[in-house]
């Protein structure tokens, strides 16, 4: 029998699909161009696609981000890169990457929703449905992925760089 030489490849196809919790100060800023990254102590290193869910004032999820892969670093160095986007927040990212280690993650597009799904939408949709406190993976709840992809719309609002 011949032998088959098979290469698996650890590369993924298709971006990861995630709910992202974001306040909405910061979703603004994204939109307005004043932020083009966004900063987490903790994240994929992969490009993925995000829904946002807006936490505190809000609680719904509003749009899509297209996130490029990651820029991983030492606190120092986001925060230096912080810091080139926002003058005078060097100090409290380094305070926020309190492990040494930080993601700068770029946001590459965004879509808003066609309109917004309350967390009162999908907790009568989907009971056990729970808010991310920073994110979770959505490809592993296709039925929520499925859902959100219902709602995405045409505008995409163009980012100012």
């Amino acid at each position: 029998m011949a032998e088959i030489n098979i290469q698996l490849s650890f590369i993924e196809t298709q971006p990861k699909n995630i709910l992202l919790s974001l306040r909405e100060e910061y979703f603004n800023k994204m939109i307005d161009g004043s932020k083009r990254f966004e900063y987490r102590t903790r994240f994929l290193k992969e490009a993925c696609t995000a829904y946002i869910y807006i936490s505190k004032t809000k609680k719904s999820v509003i749009a899509r981000l297209d996130l490029g892969e990651p820029i991983i670093g030492s606190a120092e160095e986001i925060a230096m890169l912080a810091e080139s986007e926002e003058s005078g927040c060097y100090q409290a990212m380094l305070e926020y990457l309190y492990n040494d280690l930080g993601f700068a993650i770029p946001v590459n597009g965004v879509t808003l929703l066609s309109e917004e799904v309350t967390l009162d939408d999908l907790k009568s949709k989907f009971p056990d449905f729970v808010p991310p406190q920073s994110y979770f993976i959505l490809d592993k709840k296709p039925e929520l992925l499925t859902y959100f992809e219902s709602f995405v719309g045409e505008k995409q609002c163009s980012l100012k760089m």
